[in-house]
């Protein structure tokens, strides 16, 4: 999950653009993570010493892993462990962005750190502290606005970045938001909850982004933008929402009520005060999700 907040954090610093950063995303599935790198993240190795390792490696037919054994930088216990781990999401990025000549290897050893320093986070366990870390995350993508948002709103958002990931997929990367009070839709899906407080939310995307995301989402393969392609992303805002709804009611004794999903093309969305426009990028296209509070 948070390497799709790296990612922001790697934009908010100008180090790379949002086209690297998808091209990145994009890239990170058909490849494979190096050990080097891996090793860095367990904090086995210096950039240093795995250029050390690199240079070698041009000189000598041997594996990356034996020539660390030879030098001494890692035993044969801990390059199997670091071969068996579940790969970091973000480490796969940042390798395709080292890969790309966007950074260098010892640059992304240094934002990795900084950002975990930042963040107060590093390797976490606990699904309690990896939700409050994630609520931390996302109120940081609202640093530069200067609207206040309730607590609720910071709830849903990061019930959202979760459900991408569960249903969607983590390929995504969560670009600035903004503050709007009107919105022009292309092909956009709504839903409003009702109770002691509002929400709105709309999804709006083009029309092959459309097909892709509600692919993803019924685990199919829709060919064109059509009922079905409407029915499943409606169906998202469905979990999405029920789900906040239900969180509401067990964590807050809140109970709210939602109308059914609507589909709307051209149409203008409009409030009197802001609503929040996040766009959220993915390989097959950018997704504008819009929150009016």
């Amino acid at each position: 999950m948070y390497a799709q907040f790296f990612g922001n954090y790697l934009l908010s610093k100008h180090i790379v653009t949002p086209e690297q950063l998808i091209q990145a995303i994009e890239e990170q599935h058909i490849r494979h993570i190096k050990v080097g790198l891996l090793a860095i993240n367990a904090g086995l190795m210096t950039a240093e010493q795995v250029d050390k390792i690199l240079l070698r490696q041009t000189e000598e037919n041997k594996q990356f892993g034996e020539l660390a054994i030879e030098e001494n930088y890692l035993t044969k216990e801990q390059l199997q462990s670091l071969l068996k781990q579940q790969i970091p999401v973000y480490l796969l990025i940042g390798e395709r962005l080292v890969e790309n000549g966007f950074i260098t290897e010892s640059k992304l050893q240094e934002l990795i750190a900084s950002y975990q320093k930042e963040n107060s986070f590093n390797h976490l366990n606990l699904i309690g502290e990896q939700q409050e870390n994630l609520q931390a995350l996302t109120r940081n993508l609202f640093v530069l606005t200067t609207m206040k948002i309730p607590d609720r709103v910071y709830q849903y958002l990061t019930l959202l970045f979760n459900n991408l990931v569960r249903f969607i997929g983590e390929d995504f990367l969560p670009l600035n938001p903004s503050l709007c009070t009107e919105y022009v839709t292309t092909h956009c899906s709504g839903q409003i909850i009702n109770g002691e407080f509002s929400l709105a939310s709309y999804l709006d995307m083009e029309e092959e982004t459309a097909v892709s995301f509600a692919s993803r989402f019924a685990d199919a393969r829709f060919k064109e933008y059509d009922e079905y392609v409407h029915a499943s992303i409606g169906d998202f805002l469905n979990w999405q929402n029920g789900l906040f709804n239900v969180n509401m009611s067990n964590e807050e004794s809140i109970e709210l009520l939602l109308n059914p999903v609507v589909h709307m093309e051209n149409s203008m969305i409009s409030s009197t005060s802001n609503m929040i426009l996040l766009p959220i990028a993915y390989p097959f296209g950018t997704i504008n999700f819009i929150l009016k509070i």
